[in-house]
């Protein structure tokens, strides 16, 4: 949950303080099956077909299978720790799969799925227009791609921070498989499993599944004998007593691949997937005293509610790759996703009914992209295509505010969005050192959001109407924008195993609407599309099978319309709303290193270095305008370190034991433009000692957060309300691999 972005009605907070005082998905050419080839190249798929990290004029992280299994990777936020200037965030009503991005300080802190991701996520080169779609699908994960910086003209709208490309393992000509399952501290399962292969000549098949649960580690210890309301009308808050498992939570889901080959030239690929969680994993902690309740034991809350999340989501895609004469190709992909889902939670971190949610969201998407490129590598290299998304989200909520105002109010909304674009970039060698690329992408977007908020007043004694104005609050509004972005790019071949790059380019993040509960019409008005100008230079040293290998570069970003969630007065009221806040920079420079002194023993860290400001405010008050110029951005911190060490150590009769660990330290960070208290920084850090038999069994055992470090994974922070929620403390477990 960013913290910033939590319900709207913290006005509420401060009203009741007064009162009381890559691509790609499938075929074979598009997703290849190793992301290290032999001789040591690392192949992505960031520009939309296969090529070496090398080739790439920009900076680009490829997180293997081997290092996901290692550092004990689950979700997106496991994920961002493996590589530097990244952070990944949890969502109030997100569970494990809604997680939102910040990449070199440009991110998104909305929680509502009705919001633009700042990176655009494809799935197995399906796009996943909400935060809700994202983290859903990891498992059997062949390699992540994090593409740092805006990626307006291949991957769209939506790429300010950069885009990520997760890729599923795909079908192979031999039947082959992988099963692992482990066991940890606080009950915690996960089983995972992945097996295909060819059913008959031109056909092959792998299919996939998890599933993942835990009692959590979070204590409720109930209201303590607070009772709510005084007024005789209002019944008295409920107390659910002490639950030790308050965040237990369950999760699994599967996936089919059917790769189809019915001609030379021609693959169709059929991907079919979905989940389920339920439990709680999110739960707010007091980080300061709150209403004259203090903060509590660690991993200790007292709440008059147990957080619950039932969450379904579904989906498939169609991937077609079509040969055309002698060195075109047409790719063609169609995707569908749908989720339901429904949370509940204290959103106000005390035992009262002052702003206790619940949400019931309804996503359904459709993308569609078509482009025609050439085939074969060469000195000029094309793509031209057209992509096309529509999607409807549908937010139902009730919001308790019982204890403050008498009553519960009701929203429910609808927003309906569409967006067309076409594009088209290429790259051409002058000589044998030079390549030029540059780029284009003109793209449409609509969007119509419609809704009503009621005041149920289910104790016939709300005040609700004399607090925030006439009710029920009715409203229809729409948004349109057009926008152009695109990149130029020039790189120079130093050698086979060096290139230096520079690079401009100019990405956007669509507009749209605040999907929280609102009771005036400036509540609703549409926010403007952000837009981003990023210039970097950078350095590749990549020998192939080399004893060291480097990766560094340095960027400049300045963007207007910064798109954030804010406190701000409305008809005299304070609110939160998402909105347009200014303008900002970013400017930073990251590395990476990759030795191996001797054989079987790699050591990889890397580092970033951020600096971020807020150069101007949209505010009609100039005191908020002063606090706010010159803050940093959340989710930026100034350093941030990753570094891991693995050795094989063979021990004959075809066994090899591998000790490994890894780590990154975060420096202190803000979650929110006020700046009001910081993440402190930490070190996290993991380590594993696996033995394997013969390249088929592995047993191990493993310890995550081996300092038992108590730090934050967000900050809520709106006055007088300061809460957190905790990542886990130190757990440690035993697993079992099998692969045949």
């Amino acid at each position: 949950m960013a913290s910033s972005s939590q319900h709207k009605f913290r006005r509420v907070h401060l009203l009741s303080s007064a009162f009381a005082s890559l691509t790609i998905a499938a075929p074979p050419a598009y997703a290849a099956d190793d992301p290290v080839e032999a001789g040591g190249d690392i192949i992505v798929t960031a520009q939309k077909r296969d090529q070496r990290l090398i080739d790439v004029p920009s900076a680009v992280s490829v997180l293997s299978p081997e290092a996901l299994r290692e550092a004990g990777v689950k979700d997106l936020i496991d994920a961002s720790r493996l590589t530097p200037g990244v952070v990944v965030s949890p969502q109030i009503s997100g569970g494990r799969t809604i997680q939102t991005f910040t990449i070199r300080g440009i991110g998104y802190d909305d929680f509502r799925p009705n919001g633009n991701p700042s990176a655009a996520v494809s799935i197995d080169g399906a796009y996943q227009g909400s935060a809700a779609l994202v983290g859903g699908q990891m498992f059997d994960v062949e390699r992540i791609e994090i593409l740092k910086g805006p990626q307006g003209t291949l991957y769209g709208q939506n790429t300010t921070a950069g885009a990520v490309n997760i890729i599923s393992r795909q079908p192979t000509d031999t039947w082959e498989g992988e099963a692992r399952v482990e066991y940890g501290r606080f009950n915690s399962w996960r089983a995972e499993a992945g097996a295909g292969g060819a059913l008959a000549d031109g056909v092959k098949l792998r299919v996939a599944g998890v599933f993942d649960r835990t009692d959590g580690f979070m204590t409720n210890i109930g209201t303590r004998g607070v009772s709510g309301s005084a007024n005789p009308a209002v019944p008295a808050l409920a107390d659910p007593g002490v639950n030790t498992e308050a965040n237990r939570s369950q999760y699994y889901g599967g996936r089919a691949i059917l790769l189809l080959e019915p001609t030379d030239g021609t693959t169709v690929t059929l991907n079919a997937h979905g989940f389920h969680e339920s439990g709680a994993v999110q739960f707010f902690e007091r980080t300061a005293t709150v209403r004259g309740f203090a903060p509590l034991a660690p991993f200790t809350t007292d709440s008059a509610i147990d957080p619950s999340l039932d969450k379904t989501s579904y989906g498939g895609s169609v991937t077609l790759n079509q040969k055309i004469g002698g060195d075109m190709l047409l790719v063609a992909i169609l995707g569908w996703e749908k989720l339901k889902q429904q949370y509940s939670a204290a959103g106000d971190v005390v035992p009262t009914r002052i702003n206790d949610i619940i949400y019931r969201d309804n996503v359904e998407q459709g993308t569609a992209e078509l482009r025609l490129q050439n085939a074969t590598p060469g000195r000029f290299d094309w793509v031209v295509g057209a992509t096309a998304y529509r999607d409807k989200v549908r937010l139902r909520s009730n919001l308790d505010l019982t204890d403050f105002v008498l009553s519960v109010l009701s929203a429910d909304y609808i927003q309906r969005r569409r967006s067309v674009a076409g594009f088209a970039d290429g790259s051409v060698r002058l000589g044998s050192h030079w390549k030029i690329g540059a780029g284009l992408r003109y793209t449409h977007d609509e969007s119509r959001f419609d809704g009503s908020t009621v005041d149920l007043n289910p104790f016939g004694v709300s005040i609700a109407p004399a607090v925030f104005g006439p009710m029920p609050f009715n409203f229809s509004r729409t948004f349109s924008d057009n926008s152009l972005s695109g990149r130029l790019n020039v790189s120079y071949e130093i050698s086979p195993s060096a290139t230096a790059y520079v690079s401009v380019s100019r990405g956007f993040k669509a507009g749209g609407f605040d999907g929280s509960t609102s009771v005036t019409l400036p509540e609703t008005d549409p926010f403007k599309s952000e837009r981003v100008w990023t210039y970097e230079a950078g350095v590749k040293f990549l020998p192939r099978g080399g004893p060291v290998q480097i990766d560094a570069s340095v960027y400049y970003n300045d963007f207007n319309n910064l798109q954030a969630s804010l406190n701000k007065l409305i008809n005299g009221l304070p609110t939160n709303i998402r909105t347009n806040v200014g303008s900002a920079r970013t400017y930073g420079a990251e590395a990476n290193i990759t030795v191996r002194p001797l054989h079987g023993l790699e050591i990889q860290g890397g580092v970033s270095l951020l600096d971020s400001k807020i150069l101007d405010m949209r505010s009609g008050n100039a005191a908020e305008r002063l606090r706010r110029i010159g803050n940093e951005l959340p989710f930026a911190p100034k350093m941030t370190l990753t570094g891991s060490i693995r050795y094989a150590i063979p021990l004959g009769g075809d066994r090899v034991l591998t000790p490994s660990v890894n780590g990154r330290f975060v420096d202190d960070y803000y979650t929110e433009l006020d700046n009001y208290q910081p993440i402190k920084g930490y070190f996290l850090g993991n380590a594993q000692m696996e033995l394997a038999f013969a390249e088929r069994m592995t047993v191990g055992a493993w310890v995550r957060n081996f300092t038992n470090k108590r730090y934050a994974t967000t900050l809520y922070v709106a006055p007088p309300v300061y809460a957190a929620f905790r990542g886990a403390p130190r757990t440690y477990g035993v697993s079992l691999g099998y692969t045949f």
